[in-house]
């Protein structure tokens, strides 16, 4: 078998349990324990779920032998205390915090393992507007945050002290990654710049250009950096977006740029469909050498795939939803959550139910096991 045959014989994903969450999320995440899928709401919660998904037992009778997906998930209390569309969340990996940011530019940190959680500390004018992104250190001990404000911010997770404020990018800021080694940040903007920053001192180290993923075409600036990853060992960056061809309702492919990290070089181009796809817009590079990526775009049209890097072919293809928007591999391993929006959802024109009621869009969060053809 060729390596891609090989790859996927071992993680071909099983669907295990589709669920829909109403109204719609930014995209369910699993929490380093393992044992929460999270996700913030367009309505201002931050909705948990009990990620130990049971599969059900095959029925001996049926012709196909592979278990139809749960499509009921315990819930848990929600997490309220945001305004906004909560669209950025992220785990300290070694405590149970969770740190939230909302379209209002709230920030706010959480035990999101207790019962019915309230926040242990909050910073209600943490960016002047929509907080796009947020990640946390390594060593769990710092927070960053971006937003349509062009401002970077470091903060403590402990108590919400600010520690930095990062000037320079000249356009909305779309991303942020920390480093693995713990010592640098990545913010990734509209204008398809990525800089590095200083953790320690703040101090501006580098722009890496990732401008191909950006077009400026009658008065509008298209695509940007979307998506930063990282490998384990910090050696290759991923930025990840679109080749925009048109603007408005855009058009594009799918690209995710891999860079050399020493050298800010880019050593491989990967695009994933074509320009109904539009968008890379969630990424993770998995430390056997293939990506999982999932692109949105054109209304009705989306995927997530697995291919190996150095390959232009994906070796696996997933096309049961629409509209994916997120992923998350769990700390095992052994599942993957996908996020996306419902088929048919639309907004202007929309008809009114029968009742007179406007039928507002959900999205179906899918759970699947990385479990290979031979037991698939």
């Amino acid at each position: 078998m060729s390596d891609s045959e090989t790859l996927l014989a071992e993680y071909q994903p099983a669907h295990i349990a589709a669920f829909s969450a109403e109204p719609q999320v930014f995209g369910a995440r699993f929490s380093p324990c393992g044992k929460f899928l999270v996700a913030g709401s367009f309505l201002g919660q931050v909705r948990r779920w009990d990620a130990n998904i049971e599969i059900p037992p095959v029925d001996p009778k049926a012709k196909k032998k592979k278990p139809k997906p749960v499509t009921e998930v315990k819930e848990l209390p929600e997490l309220k205390a945001h305004g906004g569309w909560v669209q950025a969340i992220a785990f300290s990996p070694q405590a149970d915090r969770l740190l939230t940011g909302d379209s209002w530019g709230k920030l706010c940190c959480w035990n999101y393992a207790e019962e019915n959680p309230q926040p242990t500390w909050t910073v209600d004018e943490a960016h002047d507007g929509w907080i796009q992104a947020l990640d946390v250190s390594p060593g769990g001990t710092l927070v960053a945050t971006v937003g349509i404000d062009k401002k970077v911010r470091i903060w403590q997770t402990a108590d919400g002290k600010k520690l930095h404020e990062l000037d320079g990018h000249i356009d909305a800021v779309l991303c942020a990654k920390f480093h693995p080694g713990g010592k640098f940040l990545l913010t990734g903007d509209l204008r398809g710049i990525v800089k590095q920053w200083d953790v320690t001192t703040g101090e501006h180290i580098r722009d890496i250009d990732a401008t191909q993923l950006y077009t400026y075409r009658r008065l509008q600036n298209t695509g940007g950096v979307r998506v930063i990853a990282f490998d384990r060992d910090g050696k290759t960056l991923a930025c990840g977006g679109t080749e925009p061809k048109t603007q408005g309702n855009v058009t594009g492919t799918p690209t995710l740029l891999l860079f050399d990290f020493e050298t800010g070089k880019v050593t491989e181009t990967m695009t994933f469909g074509g320009t109904t796809d539009v968008f890379v817009s969630d990424v993770q590079l998995h430390e056997e050498g293939f990506v999982m990526v999932s692109t949105s775009g054109t209304p009705g049209v989306g995927k997530f795939v697995f291919q190996r890097r150095g390959e232009t072919k994906p070796f696996y293809t997933g096309t049961t939803m629409r509209n994916v928007h997120a992923l998350s591999l769990s700390p095992d391993g052994k599942r993957i959550a996908i996020t996306g929006t419902n088929n048919g959802s639309n907004g202007n024109g929309r008809r009114l139910n029968k009742d007179g009621t406007y039928p507002g869009n959900n999205s179906p969060v899918h759970v699947f096991e990385l479990r290979g053809t031979t037991e698939a």
